[in-house]
């Protein structure tokens, strides 16, 4: 009697022999374009360049005597009601990377050799994405200001009856216990948001308004963008949270001016966010 040979199965290989067939996972980190690490002594680069450019595009100064005019506006309004009053002043910084998009192009136009013109272009350039991010930016300050109405009007100082005039609940605010823990609430809340609105936005339109004015760039998507600003904070936080502070002393200067500071700010900063991320982000 002849013994059958068992039949060995043919085991198909689960694994590479090498690491060339191994492909490379897609992520946000793969592939958006490449950030550069940025020391602290970068951010008076930004600053000069931008300063430079201010001055060779006066056009940018009605896009901030446009901000600044609407910000004396809103704050007239809301005198009476401190609370709003609070909440449209930090608006200016939430708000303030989308309301900057027209220097943004001013300043793409610029570096191209173009003629500028008063920087309305990116109306037609973005499409639909740029209104889709102001709309994030507006949901963060409506969360934003009712924090600041619940807590203020409501929780603290609200009951002691203090609904005067804004310089009336400053002064509640400094020298009384329930008002020195509504500013202290304000100050933390104030920080968390604009800590979010910050990475949310850091090079978000600088480079949707690049990647669309560069025919060969690949499309750059609203998500992409944010991508990119995420990716960029995490790889320089401590040199980008310095910049967050820069850009809050400058405002809170513009404040101290009645906000005409915020005509000259306004564009400079609009001009030094370019810069930044021209320095920031690795283009082809």
């Amino acid at each position: 009697m002849s013994e059958e040979k068992d039949e060995i199965p043919v085991v198909k290989r689960a694994y590479p022999e090498d690491l060339g067939e191994v492909e490379r996972e897609h992520t946000p980190e793969t592939e958006s374009p490449a950030i550069r690490t940025v020391e602290p002594d970068h951010l008076g680069t930004w600053l000069g360049k931008g300063w430079r450019d201010l001055w060779k595009t006066p056009v940018a100064l009605i896009h901030g005597l446009v901000i600044a005019i609407v910000g004396l506006v809103l704050l007239g309004m809301s005198w009476n009601q401190p609370w709003m009053a609070f909440s449209f002043l930090a608006g200016f910084l939430f708000l303030g990377p989308v309301l900057a998009v027209g220097v943004n192009y001013l300043a793409m136009e610029r570096e191209q050799g173009h003629s500028t013109g008063a920087g309305l272009g990116w109306l037609t350039h973005l499409g639909g994405s740029v209104w889709v991010f102001a709309l994030l930016l507006a949901l963060i300050f409506v969360i934003w200001a009712s924090f600041v109405w619940m807590w203020i009007a409501v929780l603290n100082i609200g009951e002691l009856g203090v609904t005067g005039q804004l310089h009336h609940l400053v002064g509640t605010m400094l020298t009384t216990g329930s008002g020195i823990i509504s500013l202290i609430g304000v100050i933390v809340a104030a920080v968390v948001f604009g800590l979010i609105v910050f990475v949310l936005s850091l090079v978000t339109l600088p480079a949707m308004i690049d990647h669309r004015a560069r025919e060969e760039a690949p499309q750059t998507t609203l998500i992409d963008a944010i991508g990119m600003s995420l990716k960029a904070f995490s790889h320089n936080r401590g040199t980008l949270i310095l910049w967050g502070l820069i850009i809050t002393a400058l405002f809170a200067i513009s404040v101290a001016t009645a906000l005409l500071a915020l005509i000259v700010i306004f564009p400079w900063l609009g001009f030094a966010m370019w810069h930044g991320y021209r320095d920031l982000v690795e283009t082809a």
